[in-house]
């Protein structure tokens, strides 16, 4: 029979990272609605089967798959990031498939209300970007060179 906080959690993960995806979307990024979805989705999947192995062999230990999870993340996030005119593209954009990991990990762990709040701490740092703070620049300050005066008694 299936656990039904297995489906809470796999409902969650898909409802958070859909909130986020969407954001995403609007933004015409290149991860969008579904890819977060998956990503984030496939993160609980990978908890569950962790907590599936671990009732099955007590012995089991669920960070093993969860860590392997994460690190994966990290080969993706790595492929979405490039370098154009000199500059680096797609860090968000990896930074933030890598947190929705996470949210798919607390999903799968049961851990909803944490879920719900990293969720929303990720929706507000990606909305960041439109909250103009104007920082003044410093100019630039010229350093002399001081001579040491070696004074004869």
């Amino acid at each position: 029979m299936i656990n039904l906080s297995y489906l809470y959690g796999i409902a969650l993960s898909l409802l958070l990272s859909g909130f986020i995806g969407y954001e995403r979307e609007s933004q015409k990024k290149p991860a969008g609605l579904r890819d977060t979805m998956l990503v984030c989705l496939g993160a609980t999947i990978f908890t569950i089967i962790s907590l599936i192995l671990r009732e099955t062999d007590g012995t089991y230990d669920i960070g093993r798959i969860i860590a392997y999870t994460v690190v994966g993340i990290g080969f993706l996030g790595s492929g979405v990031m490039v370098q154009m005119k000199g500059r680096i593209e797609g860090i968000t954009t990896a930074s933030m498939l890598w947190a929705v990991v996470g949210i798919g990990i607390l999903s799968g762990l049961e851990e909803y209300s944490l879920a719900v709040i990293c969720a929303g701490a990720i929706y507000l740092v990606l909305k960041l970007k439109h909250i103009k703070i104007q920082i003044e620049t410093f100019k630039k300050i010229k350093i002399r060179k001081v001579r040491k005066i070696n004074a004869k008694r």
